[in-house]
């Protein structure tokens, strides 16, 4: 206290004491003087320099002899350095109260060892959306999903942080309304002073703006590479397109120069004047067939066009399988003799028809043939058979030319693919024939498919398609009987044109006409059953015949032909809306003009 022994003597005892506390000290001590009564306390006492220290201090009384109170006696003993350690502890102690209270960022709470809720902060509350009254007693587990209640995560997070030294977590959590954010979270047990577990302390962060912001990273990264990809893609498709461009204007003119050659040479023949007639015959026929070389070529392109507009439409009737076939060969059958081949055709016994357009489905046979022709080295085999397997016919072409690599069997029928094992042969294709085929195929709902054992070891390739109901196939191939010789018009501006398919209509009267009014006098003179009538005429156009024909009171059974140069199916869609029955493209076909003609002679 600082002061000497004697300095005290005589100095109230109250004097000593801190004025703030004087109060409680003196009603102490008044009843221990009235009734005896002992007390402890703890308060600030002055020093003799004026500063205060904390004494615990304990009174009693002292009685004399007999027995009665003669004085008191105070023992004091300095607890400051205690008071202050815990006023230290408090204010850190408040400290901590207050930045928990305010530490909006996290949520951080405390539970019991049953998890349930005995302190909330703000933070808590603004993340999870419970007041601190309707969280304090609740089980902490509410803060979990229900699938992750169901598979105990809050007891294994528990036990977790019994174990060792705090469990962490980074999960989705639910709020008060149901929705649900990502947030890390840490969990530790809470011991009281002896060291005693007693409950949990749990922080969470709301992690589901860096989440979002690593998910945007993670999209960007991956759009990025995929765009990166495309674009690589599409280069090398670019660059893929533009070699088949190249390759297919190669071939193209390869295959146009051929047939114009042989055309060239047999023509310039012809001119001399010094062949002789089995000669001239054979010259001919050179032109004919090289002729028709052309004709399927320019087809072919003419019909990727369609099928890369979508147009590439179908003419269907019920009609027997060897029609079909016998239209095929007739196509490939130069290819087939120039090799030198055997071909081999085997068909069912029975009729199998089809409700198919004829001219297509020939169109694909005769493809099939023709690339087994010319893939095959001289003096080769192909075989054509069919078998029925109801509802659908299978037929295979087969060969034993070069074959390919299994696995490149599947490619041959892209667009402009060309098998790589044909380089060195003098006659390629186009290399569209399978890609046209396919989809002619498929547009008779049928199948097409290719197989090889490998180069050298041949091809073949499969087609099935839908059978046709016997009694529509009767009723569609019944012809009508015969009723004379059909009388024919063809109506032409070109002289050699009209002369040339006036001689080959063998079993037809024809007459000619040069311009559309010289068609329409003859159609008043004379009675025809067919027209065969050319779209580009110098007076009128073939649409304004066609039309009026069809006005004519005769007009309504001629059967009206039109031929052009003009293939499309916006050209055929007009001829006819202008009342034709068929749309034949230049060169005639002279045997499908004669099918036409005798299928249609009237009764």
């Amino acid at each position: 206290m600082g002061y000497a022994g004697d300095e005290l003597i005589g100095t109230p005892l109250l004097d000593l004491v801190h004025p703030q506390d004087r109060p409680e000290s003196a009603e102490k001590m008044q009843r221990l003087v009235d009734h005896g009564e002992q007390f402890q306390i703890e308060k600030r006492c002055l020093r003799k320099d004026g500063s205060i220290v904390w004494l615990h201090n304990s009174a009693s009384l002292l009685a004399d002899a007999a027995g009665q109170p003669a004085a008191a006696i105070v023992v004091c003993t300095d607890i400051s350095e205690r008071q202050h350690a815990e006023a230290a502890l408090r204010e850190s102690t408040d400290w901590l109260r207050l930045i928990i209270k305010n530490a909006v960022e996290y949520a951080i709470f405390s539970t019991d060892l049953d998890r349930r809720v005995t302190s909330w902060n703000s933070g808590a509350e603004r993340l999870l959306g419970y007041s601190e009254s309707e969280a304090l007693g609740q089980l902490a587990d509410m803060i979990f999903t229900p699938e992750d209640r169901a598979a105990n995560a809050p007891e294994q997070e528990a036990r977790a942080a019994l174990d060792g030294d705090g469990a962490n977590d980074e999960r989705l959590h639910q709020r008060k309304d149901g929705s649900r954010f990502w947030a890390s979270g840490a969990t530790m047990a809470m011991q009281d002073g002896r060291g005693a577990t007693v409950g949990f302390v749990k922080i969470l962060r709301d992690q589901s703006a860096q989440r979002a912001s690593q998910q945007a990273l993670e999209q960007s990264r991956t759009e990025l590479l995929s765009a990166l990809q495309e674009n690589e893609n599409a280069r090398a498709a670019l660059l893929s397109a533009d070699e088949a461009k190249d390759r297919f204007l190669a071939v193209l003119s390869h295959e146009l120069r051929n047939p114009l050659a042989s055309i060239s040479s047999a023509s310039m023949a012809v001119s001399t004047g010094r062949l002789s007639p089995e000669d001239q015959d054979r010259a001919a026929r050179i032109v004919q067939r090289q002729a028709q070389i052309m004709k399927v070529l320019l087809d072919d392109l003419l019909d990727v066009s369609r099928l890369r507009l979508g147009k590439l439409a179908l003419q269907t009737r019920i009609l027997p399988l060897s029609t079909v076939v016998e239209s095929a060969l007739e196509t490939a059958q130069a290819l087939v003799d120039n090799g030198g081949h055997v071909l081999e055709v085997r068909l069912p016994e029975r009729p199998v028809l089809l409700d198919a357009d004829p001219v297509r489905l020939a169109q694909v046979l005769s493809n099939l043939l023709s690339n087994a022709a010319r893939y095959t080295p001289a003096g080769g085999r192909i075989v054509l058979h069919a078998e029925l397997r109801p509802p659908r016919v299978v037929i295979v072409v087969e060969d034993n030319g070069i074959g390919m690599e299994p696995a490149t069997v599947e490619s041959m029928f892209e667009m402009f693919s060309q098998s790589s094992h044909a380089t060195d042969r003098g006659s390629h294709g186009l290399g569209i024939g399978l890609a046209l085929a396919r989809n002619i195929v498929h547009l008779h709902h049928g199948e097409i498919h290719g197989e090889s054992d490998g180069p050298g070891r041949g091809s073949r390739f499969t087609v099935e398609l839908p059978l046709a109901a016997m009694d529509e196939a009767m009723q569609g191939a019944a012809p009508r009987p015969e009723a004379g010789m059909p009388q024919v018009l063809i109506v032409d501006d070109n002289a050699d044109v009209t002369w040339s398919v006036a001689r080959l209509l063998t079993g037809c009267g024809v007459a000619t006409a040069d311009t559309g009014s010289q068609a329409l006098q003859l159609l008043e003179q004379q009675r025809f059953d067919a027209v065969v009538l050319d779209l580009g005429l110098p007076d009128m156009s073939g649409f304004e015949v066609a039309r009026a024909i069809r006005a004519h009171p005769l007009g309504a059974e001629l059967l009206l032909i039109a031929a052009t140069g003009w293939g499309q199916e916006n050209d055929r869609r007009m001829a006819r809306e202008a009342g034709f029955d068929a749309h034949l493209v230049k060169p005639l076909d002279v045997d499908e003009l004669k099918k036409l003609i005798f299928r249609r002679r009237p009764q």
